[in-house]
């Protein structure tokens, strides 16, 4: 008897702690911001995928009572499943990007952003987060503000700095980074914040806190997994070799960024074929119309282009410039390309 009394004390117990969780509401995106005006809460919209095992594992952390308390009193919300049509309408009409899942998104009852970040699957940081969002001052919406007052803390940039990402924010991005990067003691750059903030907030090959990490890799590799670090330094030089400011950059620095895809293990074919069009860009930019020749030489040599790369390269050239040589060039390629 006392057995079963026991066991119908913990069943009791489990239910009111893992069955008064968040109530993630049923409908479609329209119905949260309709509770929430009428309800007078925020909207709190939890971003995933059915095959995302992250997302499944949060799902008896949000099932725990005190997450529920802390949400259900202040939001209404709801499971975006990041695949689906409506969630890709909504996260374009946002302007928003998702650079990892699960990604908690916070919208006031008129659609406005106020709070985006990832966290750590326990209780307590979800606690915390909800009673971080229910502060206006503590909201992302209020980091510019935060920053432009001097606020220097790593914690803080690395926050801003992510949710410059996620807002597409890349200036803000990489103001953010290099005041993170001059906020840390040279100790601290290989620690697992900083790491972290490396593989999900960087966006800038020639911060200098990359280049740390792209001078010490084996470094890296004694507390990191090796794969990681290739994906990330890969991401990130790409991310910078084909963005709008590597329009402003010498040849030398597209150069400079191209050789950390060999410091990374790149093969010579991948590099030639990842660089090319930046240090193209770069030249043609300062009229080094004989290094053009040469380069787009090297690149038939080791880039081993077919008839699509020959036709697509011909055309380049020939929007590009008027110079005689330039011009033959591409007349040459066009030549070799597909008919």
């Amino acid at each position: 008897m006392r057995k079963l009394s026991w066991v119908l004390a913990f069943l009791i117990t489990s239910t009111y702690a893992f069955g008064q969780g968040v109530n993630f509401i049923p409908g479609n995106l329209r119905t949260p911001f309709t509770q929430a005006k009428t309800k007078g809460k925020l909207v709190f919209l939890e971003v995933y995928s059915p095959t995302c095992h992250i997302c499944e594992s949060f799902i008896p952390t949000f099932k725990n009572a005190s997450v529920g308390k802390a949400f259900n009193d202040r939001f209404v919300s709801y499971k975006l499943d990041v695949n689906t049509p409506e969630a890709q309408a909504f996260l374009a009409k946002q302007n928003l990007f998702v650079p990892s899942l699960p990604l908690f998104l916070f919208f006031d009852s008129n659609v406005k952003l106020i709070h985006a970040q990832s966290t750590e699957n326990a209780v307590q940081p979800l606690v915390a987060l909800a009673s971080k969002v229910a502060d206006p001052k503590q909201r992302a919406q209020n980091y510019q503000n935060r920053f432009r007052q001097g606020e220097r803390n790593p914690s803080f940039l690395a926050d801003y700095g992510y949710f410059s990402r996620i807002m597409k924010d890349t200036v803000s991005n990489i103001q953010t980074m290099q005041a993170y990067t001059k906020a840390l003691k040279p100790a601290e750059y290989t620690s697992k914040a900083a790491f972290t903030v490396i593989q999900k907030v960087l966006l800038d090959a020639e911060n200098p806190l990359f280049d740390y990490f792209m001078t010490h890799l084996a470094l890296y590799k004694s507390k990191f997994p090796a794969e990681d670090l290739k994906k990330i330094g890969e991401y990130i030089v790409m991310t910078t070799l084909y963005s709008s400011r590597a329009a402003t950059m010498s040849p030398a620095r597209i150069q400079k960024l191209g050789s950390y895809l060999n410091t990374l293990g790149f093969d010579r074919k991948s590099i030639e074929n990842r660089t090319l069009i930046p240090e193209l860009n770069a030249l043609i930019k300062t009229q080094q119309w004989a290094q053009v020749i040469d380069r787009v030489n090297q690149y038939e040599k080791l880039g081993s282009p077919g008839p699509d790369e020959f036709t697509y390269l011909g055309n380049y050239l020939k929007g590009k410039s008027q110079n005689p040589q330039v011009v033959q060039k591409a007349t040459m390629l066009l030549s070799r390309g597909r008919r």
